[in-house]
């Protein structure tokens, strides 16, 4: 009758109210509520939605093509079935048959030949060889036992009769009136067998052996292609099993045939027969075989005709469900196995708006923190959120994944209203939900009873921020930033014992310090900025974390004229300072912090007018080759070509401007001015970098117009180089890389600027198309006095010769660093040793001093 189930129905359920996710797999009721899942049995609808498959259904619809296809395949196994046993068994006995007739036909010819030649040698002893004979009185011994009313013919091994050394046969006649031997070679009588005289086409079909006892051939008339039987008569000789003939189906080097053997003599007559031409040469073969290869056509039409039908069926089934998903109040998103987007329905498309999804990085598990990809492999449903427009507009889902094929669906409803009602149930308990400490709900509600002590004390209201805590997240995971959460707060309990410490925010705690003097207030911070500055172990994880501490110390003579929310903005305008001081931990608000909101108000005036009037200018700053001693590049950089801004870092007005809206004014003139440059020192033959900015990259269409750009000018490959940020990947890893890939396929060269100054470079270094590193200059200050940043230097050093890529060393500003990275492996420098960054007349003049004398 209400919440939310997640689970399987085995059994009757009626659903009224509330949300459920799972598979039906028995009697369902649904008169209200939400059901997200597979039905395979029966389901009654008297109200609410269901997004999901019909399993039930579509089996039933397609029940008799199936039925249909399953009798097909079982009929033609049973003919095969049928056919291939009888017919094996009576195509053996056939071949054998041939087989026997063979040998005894081979047989007959060759002893019609002997007994001709012994008849001719018997009237004249020329047509035998008489010759080549040793008279011994043991030959006769060969005869003697032949009755006188037989032919005398022996075949013997010529080693015993000749003086020979081989073990070739020949035939032995003996002529009893002048008691003469005469002599005839083996091959000679069975020449009729050659296969290189056409006249004896007739036994040329089968591959034919004469062999002894011992299994040694004597001859073959298969020449070099001997390759069936001599191996097996020389190890298997025991199948004739010491009788005069032999005939069976046998396989021998992979080929199926008949051997078929008869005794000759004192020898053995073989004949192999292959079963393929031969075999089908048998009458009532290409019958049977007809018959059967008919059946299959007939079998594989009709299954042919099966499934077109079931695949016109389905497509209609299919076009129903799809209508029924668009139709459906139930968020509908189908993903592929790696999080790219499918399809999404028009229930999401209300909510999401017209711009596409192309993948669900951006949804983020409320459980968890982190990507919602590995919780949806596990067939878990769970609950996330969405930003539609920005961080600020916050949708919220829960959503069952179903796998279907290679694809999951995530089906289920915005839950905004409901998830936004129970977080802000929890926020009126007063209470963090992660560290379990007084919230910021705790602390506006707190504020009347602190401005009480304030007649005696002033309040120092000390705000602790964790420094790019978002890179800490995405690194280590949302589970191992929440016990970093826990023991940072410890740190602080330790620290400002039995005071109150409120956690405002996911990175922001403060601590209310009632104090006389505001040295006691800067004492403790101190001692806390000492313990932070070790290494919390979470996991066998060592992270260190960085912590800017902005105080608000309000007198007691002023309590009553502030209130909680002024406080708040003067701690956030005094961190806005601190950030631009990245030497400092900690800061107290002054008044004069106040000028900054104006200042930066009349920037903003000032670069709606810079971008009207063209004020802005690209300056080079070189990029020498330590090895060659030439420049090698520059890195093109923006300046502000305004008196009022001339001594100001370019970083305030590029802030600014991506805070307000401007960087994609901005980043179209870079664009386009650094390929003007690059077009215009192509005869240099070095590059320019230029840095691109996130809110570019993402921008849709932004990769097509430098790809075009670049076309247009005729741009030579290399000649630009893109430099982005190792913390501009976090978060859109997959995306960018994407992007980064098309680019450098096009001819641009990437470079990794500020290398190992935050938590992602080595994580996804491998993955990266990058073609160089830049080590940030905060490591090369450092490198002459500090061991620690040397070592580092040279691992950065080493890792890029690893990698085949280059380094760029930056603010390299004498002859000693220059020196010293060059000895770690570094090619390139950066930094007013070679100069600062130059308008480019100055650049032109760079290169015919360091270049043109090369």
């Amino acid at each position: 009758n209400g919440g939310s189930w997640t689970g399987v129905n085995n059994s009757n359920t009626t659903i009224k109210d509330g949300t459920w996710s799972g598979t039906n797999n028995s009697n369902a009721t649904i008169e209200g509520g939400t059901w997200s899942g597979d039905n395979t049995d029966i389901v009654i609808f008297n109200g609410g939605t269901w997004s999901g498959n019909n399993t039930a259904s579509r089996v039933r619809d397609l029940r008799w093509y199936i039925l249909a296809s399953i009798i097909l395949i079982v009929s033609y196994a049973a003919i095969a079935f049928c056919y291939y046993l009888p017919v094996k068994a009576k195509a053996e006995q056939s071949m054998r048959v041939l087989g026997s007739e063979a040998v005894v036909n081979t047989i007959n010819v060759a002893e019609e030949r002997v007994n001709a030649l012994y008849d001719a040698y018997m009237i004249d002893a020329s047509v035998v060889d008489t010759t080549s004979f040793e008279q011994h009185d043991y030959f006769y011994s060969y005869f003697v036992n032949i009755p006188a009313d037989e032919r005398k013919i022996v075949l013997a091994k010529d080693s015993e009769f000749i003086n020979a050394s081989n073990n070739n046969y020949s035939f032995y006649f003996y002529r009893m009136k002048d008691n003469l031997m005469g002599r005839i070679s083996f091959s000679q009588i069975f020449e009729f067998l050659d296969k290189n005289n056409p006249e004896n086409e007739d036994f040329l079909v089968f591959d034919t052996f004469t062999f002894d006892r011992d299994g040694v051939i004597y001859y073959n008339n298969i020449g070099s292609e001997e390759r069936l039987m001599k191996n097996v008569l020389h190890t298997e000789f025991d199948m004739l099993q010491n009788s005069d003939s032999f005939n069976n189906v046998l396989t021998i080097n992979g080929q199926d045939g008949v051997l078929a053997a008869e005794k000759f003599f004192n020898i053995y007559i073989s004949v192999f027969i292959p079963i393929n031409d031969p075999y089908l040469a048998i009458d009532w073969i290409p019958q049977q075989a007809a018959i059967f290869y008919i059946s299959g056509v007939i079998v594989i039409i009709g299954m042919l005709i099966i499934l077109i039908l079931g695949c016109r069926k389905a497509s209609k089934l299919l076009r129903v469900d799809r209508h029924a998903l668009q139709a459906t109040e139930a968020v509908v998103i189908r993903i592929d196995l790696n999080g790219n987007v499918i399809f999404t329905n028009k229930t999401f498309k209300q909510i999401y708006g017209i711009k596409r999804l192309e993948n669900i990085n951006a949804f983020i598990d409320v459980d968890t923190g982190e990507g919602i990809l590995d919780t949806i492999k596990q067939n878990k449903a769970f609950e996330c959120g969405l930003p539609i427009n920005g961080d600020d507009d916050v949708h919220y889902f829960h959503l069952s994944p179903l796998k279907i094929s290679r694809s999951y669906y995530l089906m289920g409803t915005d839950i905004t209203i409901d998830y936004m009602r129970r977080k802000h149930l929890f926020l009126m308990s007063g209470r963090n939900e992660i560290t379990n400490c007084d919230n910021a709900f705790s602390l506006n509600n707190n504020y009347f009873h602190i401005l009480e002590s304030s007649q005696f004390y002033d309040i120092a209201f000390v705000e602790y921020n964790i420094s790019k805590y978002e890179e800490i997240v995405g690194v280590f995971g949302r589970n191992n930033f929440n016990v970093l959460l826990n023991e940072f707060l410890t740190v602080i309990h330790e620290t400002y014992a039995e005071l109150s410490v409120y956690h405002v925010s996911d990175s922001k705690f403060i601590v209310v310090y009632p104090n006389i003097d505001i040295n006691e207030v800067i004492e403790k911070i101190q001692i806390s900025l000492e313990a932070l500055r070790r290494p919390f172990q979470i996991k066998q994880n060592h992270i260190y974390v960085k912590c800017k501490i902005v105080v608000y110390n309000l007198k007691k003579e002023d309590a009553k004229e502030v209130d909680l929310d002024t406080i708040k903005t003067k701690l956030d305008l005094a961190h806005k300072n601190i950030a631009d001081f990245s030497s400092k931990d900690f800061i107290i608000y002054e008044p004069a912090m106040d000028n900054v909101i104006e200042a930066a108000e009349e920037m903003e005036k000032d670069l709606v007018k810079a971008l009207a009037n063209n004020e802005f200018k690209m300056y080079l700053q070189p990029q020498y080759d330590v090895v060659l001693n030439r420049i090698d590049g520059f890195e093109a950089l923006i300046r502000w070509d305004n008196p009022k801004y001339l001594n100001k870092s370019p970083q305030g007005f590029i802030e600014l401007a991506e805070q307000r809206g401007y960087m994609l004014d901005i980043g179209r003139y870079v664009v386009k001015e650094t390929f003007k440059l690059a077009k215009q020192l192509e005869p240099y033959k070095i590059h320019i970098s230029m840095n691109v900015s996130p809110i570019q990259l993402l921008q849709v269409g932004f990769v097509q117009q430098l790809i075009d750009e670049f076309k247009v000018l005729r741009l030579k490959p290399g000649s630009v180089a893109i430099e982005i940020t190792e913390t501009f990947l976090m978060g859109n890893f997959q995306l960018m890389t994407e992007k980064l890939k098309s680019l450098k396929d096009m001819g641009f060269h990437i470079h990794l600027d500020d290398f190992c100054t935050g938590y992602s470079s080595m994580l996804y270094l491998k993955d990266l198309p990058v073609d160089t590193l830049k080590i940030d200059k905060e490591f090369t200050k450092f490198i002459e006095t500090s061991k620690v940043h040397a070592s580092i230097v040279k691992a950065i050093c080493d890792l890029g010769t690893a990698l085949n890529m280059d380094i760029i060393c930056e603010g390299v500003e004498n002859n000693t660093q220059a020196d010293i990275v060059k000895k770690y492996g570094c090619r390139l420098i950066q930094g007013y040793l070679i100069d600062r960054a130059v308008p480019y007349d100055k650049a032109v003049e760079l290169l015919e001093k360091y270049n043109k004398k090369k």
